[in-house]
């Protein structure tokens, strides 16, 4: 009588392992698929009440951008409003503690005098000290005949503040935003960068192309942090239990095969 009640014991722990492997494996399989698919989703951001979120997280700049030496000031700024970036396509860097800067291409072609091209950036630093977020752009080389006139303005929608506005050529070595705080953050700078040709550009200068990789970085390596994300929590929370339930399953099993060659003894 006492050993059929511990044979179905032993037999209930199994389905109940086995249940418990079998959901621990398709909450892995579940979050990797949407981490890959998500991951090839082009970045977005809503705005509600014209506050700037970015996936439905708030974020406060903690100061104002820091205006370095040979930056001009611009009277007339084009910067759209915070509540325009909603219909804008902003692509997503991230700088964190295994990240310490990222780079994109900016493009633009066929350029006539006045015309001008916007793209909107959201930096994302992941930081538990003050850092300096930095940018540049750097024409690459076989493209510089378009520089002599493109200008660029760079600006930070959130706060109006005009980081550069000049010859893309003449760009200062780093145009540089405070971020400050005392505990672990992650604080989030939108860019508003806008490529442009003035009304008096000759003709030599029509139908040109111009390549520049848009350059962020941290110099403070040290007070970089690690990215916070849940989906890499309840990854290893999952894995973690499909492991143990394989290992308790794998025991469970070596036992019960043990009794039964000793009962058939």
């Amino acid at each position: 009588m006492e050993e059929g009640k511990k044979r179905k014991t032993v037999k209930a722990l199994i389905i109940t392992l086995s249940v418990l492997l079998a959901i621990s494996l398709a909450s892995l399989v579940g979050i990797l698929m949407f981490k890959r698919f998500a991951a090839s989703k082009p970045a977005s951001v809503t705005v509600s009440d014209n506050i700037i979120t970015h996936e439905k997280e708030n974020s406060d700049i903690s100061s104002a951008p820091e205006s370095p030496q040979g930056v001009g000031e611009s009277s007339a700024s084009a910067s759209q409003a915070p509540s325009d970036l909603s219909e804008r396509g902003v692509k997503a860097l991230y700088l964190h503690s295994r990240n310490t800067d990222d780079n994109t291409a900016f493009k633009v072609t066929d350029m006539f005098p006045g015309d001008s091209e916007t793209k909107y950036y959201c930096v994302r630093v992941s930081h538990k000290g003050d850092v300096v977020l930095r940018f540049r752009a750097d024409v690459r080389p076989g493209y510089e005949k378009l520089a002599e006139v493109l200008c660029c303005r760079i600006t930070l929608p959130e706060n109006s503040g005009v980081l550069y506005d000049g010859l893309m050529r003449d760009m200062p070595e780093s145009l540089n935003h405070a971020l400050n705080t005392d505990k672990g953050t992650a604080s989030e700078v939108y860019y508003e960068i806008t490529a442009y040709l003035d009304t008096s550009v000759g003709n030599e200068y029509m139908n040109k192309d111009l390549i520049a990789d848009f350059r962020w970085w941290v110099e403070e390596t040290g007070n970089l942090d690690s990215p916070q994300t849940g989906d890499s929590f309840n990854l290893y929370l999952w894995m973690c239990i499909a492991v143990g339930s394989l290992f308790l399953l794998i025991l469970l099993w070596k036992k019960r095969k043990k009794e039964d060659a000793a009962n058939e003894r």
